[in-house]
């Protein structure tokens, strides 16, 4: 089908979640106007209005100011790398018939300038009053003019092509019922978030002392819940160490720390300390076990007998919280999220898979770090139902214990 027009989407790389969102709302209902959503290739913003057009089954393109295709995000339909550096304003500019900016950069300021001047009509959200003062001197210019909400700013630009509203298209993807429930340790328990299984929405939080609690805690009335995702080792070795947590290990650069070692089966069993240390010696070749790795034997302990456990279960797979938001960003991410920085840095790039939190969830809390990585888990969730997601290693192992030993992403 033949795209009704080509919408730029500008905004800073380092915007907010708010910004993230409306851009992603942005993108979404761009498409479903048949509309192509023209980006600078790269996050925030960017990354959200990609996003958003995905999901509405729509094409995106990113024009990327460099030479490397892979600093592109996950989310654009076609990529371009120019090379032209900041140079590349311009040819966005000129490639589209109508521009959206949301909030305000100086390489926005570019774009909003550069469209204004050549006659590119343009569409502020959440931008500068700046522009209101700039005389238009010229029946070339197109003074921006600002919107109130992103549904405002895409009336406001097809009102601008000279374009009717068209029904939200159907049949541009497949449609998915039911939820997903992504699990990650918490103090005194588990913290557990519900996702629809098309991976976007508002998470609903639960929370219970063990695995079965949290599970049963679900309102299995009101939800279907298809799968669980478990950040806790599922597959427990005899000896050795699992290729599992070697290849995401790998994967995570300065994050692989977070990835410990799998204890032994029977150094789990061990109850102390310096037992489970001896047996993990004698079973692994010489290899200790790290204090770190023992403070994890209630939780691992308690997902291997949910798995393992008699009575009606749901499927559970594992999932690595870390490498989750690596395969959202695009690389490892630098910053910790036991920091308030590294906390908003998540919490940005789960809305730019369309994910919101709770509002009342204050990140400056205990915990907040806890639902966050929770969420991320049901994101690799949605990804298995959806048939989306990569396994590690892509054959997994299986023990003594029979089960696969896998993390998904």
């Amino acid at each position: 089908m033949r795209p009704r027009g080509y919408v730029g989407v500008v905004g800073p790389g380092a915007a907010t979640s708010e910004q993230v969102q409306q851009a992603v709302t942005v993108g979404r209902l761009l498409a479903e106007q048949g509309l192509v959503v023209v980006t600078g290739g790269l996050g925030g913003v960017m990354a959200g209005a990609a996003l958003g057009c995905g999901q509405a089954g729509g094409t995106s393109l990113g024009l990327l100011p460099g030479e490397d295709r892979s600093a592109a995000n996950p989310h654009l339909s076609v990529t371009i790398p120019t090379g032209l550096g900041e140079m590349r304003n311009a040819l966005l500019v000129r490639a589209c018939d109508a521009v959206v900016a949301v909030g305000h950069s100086w390489g926005t300021v570019s774009e909003i300038a550069l469209a204004a001047r050549t006659g590119v009509p343009v569409v502020l959200l959440d931008g500068l009053r700046l522009f209101d003062e700039v005389p238009v001197d010229g029946d070339d210019v197109r003074a921006p003019r600002h919107a109130v909400s992103p549904e405002d700013a895409v009336s406001s630009v097809l009102g601008d092509l000279g374009l009717e509203t068209s029904p939200a298209r159907e049949g541009g993807g497949p449609t998915y019922d039911g939820w997903v429930l992504g699990v990650d340790g918490a103090r005194g328990g588990w913290t557990g978030a519900l996702l629809p299984v098309s991976g976007a929405g508002t998470v609903r939080i639960v929370a219970g002392a063990d695995l079965r609690t949290v599970i049963d805690r679900v309102d299995h009335g009101a939800v279907h819940v298809e799968l669980v995702a478990v950040d806790a080792p599922i597959g427990l070795p005899d000896t050795g160490r699992r290729r599992a947590d070697v290849e995401v290990r790998g994967r995570l650069g300065p994050r692989a720390g977070s990835v410990f070692a799998t204890p032994v089966r029977d150094a789990l069993a061990a109850e102390s300390y310096a037992e489970a240390r001896r047996i993990s010696v004698a079973r692994t070749g010489g290899t200790s076990l790290a204090a770190q790795s023992y403070a994890m034997r209630r939780a691992i302990l308690d997902v291997d007998a949910y798995v393992r456990g008699e009575g009606p279960t749901l499927p559970v797979v594992e999932v690595h919280p870390e490498l989750c938001f690596a395969i959202m960003a695009g690389a490892p991410l630098a910053s910790s999220k036991k920091t308030p920085e590294g906390l908003r840095e998540r919490e940005g790039l789960l809305l730019a898979q369309g994910i919101r939190l709770p509002r009342d969830l204050d990140l400056g809390r205990r915990g907040a770090d806890d639902v966050l990585d929770s969420a991320a888990a049901a994101w690799s969730a949605a990804r298995v139902v959806r048939g989306e997601a990569v396994r590690h290693p892509a054959q997994p192992e299986r023990f003594s214990d029979g089960i696969d030993a896998a993390i998904w992403v």
